[in-house]
């Protein structure tokens, strides 16, 4: 492994940061600003009122060209403008990996003064540094960002660190380091989807850094239209939209409260509302950043703004990547129903970066398992047997296998789309998706929609299909076995508690899209990698949830 050198604004982190990763990898820890106080014997505040700017650069370009020339492979600490000189930007690609820590300014001027206050009332003399000397500091930094982000996005890695504590960030980069040579041998995974007017899928490790480059590719007008949640904004929004601008684009943002809550007729006409105060047009794009939620809430108001605009669907939780965002299908909640109110609309684009679930809660990204575990039982016992062969590694998640996600990531949407390509609006073979989500979406309704996520209501749907087919002579008790133990093995729920009654679910699955003749069309394993479309017997649901549901 080569050095690794952290570089970005003062306040990003950096020398935090890097004693973490030196602590984890057992690396020696070199830090430029340091190595240069300690050899000229001056602060650097003093350094620059000395002798300038120009003077301190040459220092620190010396200073650099000898840390790299150490035989251990080291952590190091860049000055936020090591990179305003060539040399040092030629030399930092030579010798190792660079990793941009992306701070807003707004946070890095916050950082800064906070460790201004901490040294005061620790009895320190805190440095005065010469970008917060000025009458307005965070001006200062804004610029030097506007300036320099071109050189810093020349990194290999990009680590976001709006609103993650410095552990969190660590444990990134150590992720991001240990399958560095693997993320090199893979290259982005694309499945066209012949639909339509077709699109492309792509799954790509750190993509969503090179979404300018994708939405140049689809020549849309510079004007984009961006919706996210309270949840993700502060994640990606911050460091998205210097990339989008840099690139030509006009990006505006609108955020929508995280949740289930907001698959509403409330957030769908606020959406409406922001997009015709802002003169959105026909051929301007909406993009869906983030979840599930997001994706059928923003893809169904891009099917029905102006009668369709361009969508680019985003999906940044694990659930969204393999499911929900494929396929064409939005919508919103009904309070009788789940999706009842929605529209088969596709989007230009689907650009899945599997990097963006690490920054997921261990409940939100542990419930897309569920939508994964379903294709197995579905389509494809190989994929079955890859996750029960992986399981624990794959719910550790703390240095998730990068090449085996994105494959498990890139067989779900193969999977999906050979379907839908097959029948695109549910009128035969695409119903087979629905496996689990009988019982799950009735769930959902019965409880309120938050009580439990969707891939946990799926998942007890699972649990409840297949002692359904099993009772009805059509799957093998061992095979209902293995796919219980491996749903657990993946951190998801098996057993039922909670208030919610069997007659609430047996109510709220008559609402059911695959309802025919008032008759409910179930989703039935007859071995692993296949199922069957049937009607059972009422009295069989009944006795059979009843049972599942804890009650005689």
């Amino acid at each position: 492994m080569r050095h690794v050198f952290l570089i970005g604004l003062s306040g990003s982190g950096k020398s935090t940061v890097g004693r973490l990763l030196a602590q984890r990898l057992g690396r020696p820890l070199l830090d430029v600003d340091a190595l240069i106080e300690q050899e000229y014997g001056e602060r650097i505040p003093a350094i620059f009122a000395r002798h300038g700017e120009e003077y301190f650069r040459t220092l620190e370009a010396r200073i650099l060209a000898h840390a790299v020339q150490q035989p251990d492979d080291a952590i190091i600490v860049t000055g936020g403008g090591i990179v305003v000189r060539s040399e040092n930007r030629t030399l930092m690609a030579q010798h190792g990996v660079r990793i941009f820590l992306y701070v807003d300014p707004q946070d890095s001027l916050a950082r800064l003064q906070a460790q201004h206050l901490r040294e005061q009332q620790h009895g320190q003399t805190p440095e005065i540094r010469p970008l917060l000397s000025g009458t307005d500091p965070l001006a200062n930094l804004q610029r030097m960002l506007a300036d320099r982000e071109a050189w810093y996005r020349e990194a290999e890695l990009i680590c976001s660190t709006q609103g993650k504590h410095a552990e969190q960030v660590a444990g990134e980069i150590m992720t991001m380091l240990d399958d560095l040579t693997a993320l090199e041998r893979v290259a982005p995974i694309v499945r066209h989807v012949n639909v339509g007017a077709g699109y492309d899928t792509v799954v790509e490790w750190g993509g969503l850094q090179r979404l300018a480059g994708y939405l140049q590719k689809l020549q849309l007008p510079p004007r984009v239209f961006i919706v996210t949640d309270s949840n993700i904004h502060d994640l990606y929004i911050p460091s998205l939209l210097p990339q989008l601008t840099a690139a030509g684009f006009e990006p505006c943002v609108y955020t929508v409260p995280a949740g289930e809550g907001s698959k509403s007729q409330q957030q769908l006409s606020a959406i409406y509302d922001w997009l015709l105060e802002q003169h959105a047009e026909r051929r301007e794009a909406l993009i869906a950043l983030g979840g599930g939620v997001v994706g059928d809430l923003v893809g169904y108001a891009a099917a029905t703004y102006l009668r369709g605009v361009p969508l680019i669907q985003i999906p940044t939780s694990l659930l969204a990547q393999v499911d929900s965002a494929i396929g064409g299908k939005t919508g919103i909640n009904h309070p009788r129903g789940k999706n009842l109110i929605g529209a088969f609309y596709h989007p230009r684009l689907v650009l899945a970066d599997p990097s963006t679930l690490l920054s997921l809660p261990e409940r939100s990204r542990t419930e897309g398992w569920a939508e994964i575990v379903k294709y197995g039982i579905i389509l494809d016992a190989e994929l079955f047997a890859l996750l029960e062969a992986n399981a624990d590694l794959l719910r550790d998640f703390s240095r998730p296998p990068i090449a085996l996600l994105c494959q498990i990531i890139a067989r779900c949407i193969d999977l999906k789309v050979m379907v839908i390509e097959e029948d695109e609006r549910e009128q035969g073979r695409r119903a087979i998706l629905n496996y689990g989500h009988t019982f799950g979406h009735a769930l959902e309704n019965a409880s309120g929609y938050g009580e439990w996520l969707h891939g946990e209501a799926v998942s007890l749907g699972m649990v409840v299909a297949a002692a359904l087919a099993q009772a009805a002579g059509l799957f093998d008790e061992k095979d209902v076995v293995r796919q219980n133990q491996l749903l657990m093995a993946l951190g998801l729920p098996t057993t039922y508690s909670g208030s919610v009654r069997a007659h609430d679910i047996l109510a709220a699955m008559q609402l059911d899209k695959k309802v025919v003749g008032k008759r409910v069309r179930w989703i039935m394993p007859r071995q692993i990698g296949e199922v069957v479309i049937t009607s059972l017997p009422d009295d069989l649901v009944e006795r059979i949830i009843t049972a599942f549901m804890g009650e005689k």
